[in-house]
């Protein structure tokens, strides 16, 4: 059998590794044995998570709320007609909210992601402003029948609080001004039926030269040139609450990052200090060299204390260290600098 030395004491034969079951005492064995290494994987990956809590950037959020003025209606179905309808009616304005056209036109009036339209990146700017905003309704129970909304939400978030406010008050107007074409063209509409019938009246009566049929003609022609629309009571949108400047970032929550950190890095280092003392083949106790042979050990020789020639300089363990901890801490910088999606990732509240 060939001889190995222990770490700290006597020269006894060289094989497998620790092969009983887990123990405290085995487990802080290994972690003495380790010790090094378990500190360096552990120290490397909370630098990681701290820099990246460090260098996310501050998210801010802010909400106008929009109230749903119902008009006075009828109990039954008609209520229910409405209800649907003013669904309808939301989703149509919010996919105009969302179009391609309208957010790019809103990206440009405040200025925002700079940095992927800089880069040409238009296409991903206008995905990321689609995540940042969010419609979130109000509904009241009624006694009976469908919820009805009352309101809606609009919430922007984005890295400037004033321009946070700003974005969201423009929805919300801009969903108070589509709703008000909706609801001329409606007004049209259902003015166009009035006058149709009017007019088939009159003819039934009058030449097509009276003066009233030809008035009802050029009316109805005026009104046919505008937008069709289904003739319907509609529901009148009136800003509620405008966003206001949050004062305080909604994310990132950094301790969260940090806890995070803790908990992977000590992972990190019990996956690498068992990984090193499966590949470790010396024994480190008697018990060990017992158990792998049959072979009586009749004494142990403790290490004579002399320095071992081949110890390489302190400053040449340290310096490989040292290099890798900086380029953690330096890609942990250039991924969570301006990450915004990463930022919300301990957010209750991400959209």
């Amino acid at each position: 059998m060939a001889m190995a030395q222990r770490e700290h004491g006597e020269t006894i034969v060289a094989g497998p590794g620790h092969d009983g079951g887990f123990t405290v005492t085995w487990a802080l064995a290994v972690l003495r044995r380790h010790a090094r290494l378990a500190t360096v994987v552990f120290s490397v990956v909370l630098a990681g998570a701290a820099t990246s809590a460090m260098s996310l950037p501050d998210i801010y959020r802010s909400t106008a709320t929009v109230l749903v003025e119902h008009p006075g209606t009828t109990e039954g179905v008609g209520k229910s007609l409405i209800a649907g309808e003013l669904e309808t009616r939301l989703q149509t304005i919010g996919q105009e909210v969302l179009s391609q056209a309208r957010l790019t036109a809103l990206m440009d009036r405040f200025d925002l992601y700079p940095e992927l339209r800089a880069h040409g990146a238009h296409a991903a700017a206008v995905e990321r402003l689609r995540r940042d905003i969010q419609v979130k309704l109000t509904k009241a129970e009624p006694g009976a029948g469908r919820p009805t909304t009352v309101a809606f939400s609009i919430m922007f978030r984005w890295r400037h609080p004033e321009t946070v406010a700003r974005v969201a008050n423009a929805l919300a107007a801009f969903y108070v001004e589509e709703n008000g074409k909706i609801r001329e063209r409606q007004a049209s509409a259902a003015r166009l039926t009035r006058l149709t019938q009017e007019l088939a009246q009159m003819q039934e009566v009058y030449t097509s030269q009276y003066p009233d049929v030809i008035r009802l003609k050029a009316e109805i022609a005026a009104l046919e040139r505008l937008p069709r629309a289904t003739a319907a009571v509609g529901e009148e949108f009136r800003i509620l609450d405008p966003a206001s400047p949050a004062r305080s970032p909604a994310a990132p929550k950094r301790f969260g990052f940090v806890l995070l950190g803790i908990g992977l890095g000590l992972g990190a280092a019990v996956a690498a200090v068992l990984l090193a003392d499966q590949f470790d083949g010396s024994f480190h106790t008697l018990e060990e060299l017992r158990a792998f042979t049959n072979v009586p050990v009749l004494a142990s020789i403790p290490r004579i204390g002399v320095a071992r020639p081949d110890r390489q300089p302190r400053w040449l363990t340290a310096a490989p260290i040292a290099v890798g901890l900086v380029l953690v801490v330096l890609v942990s910088y250039h991924l969570a600098s301006g990450n915004d999606q990463l930022a919300f990732l301990f957010s209750r509240t991400t959209p």
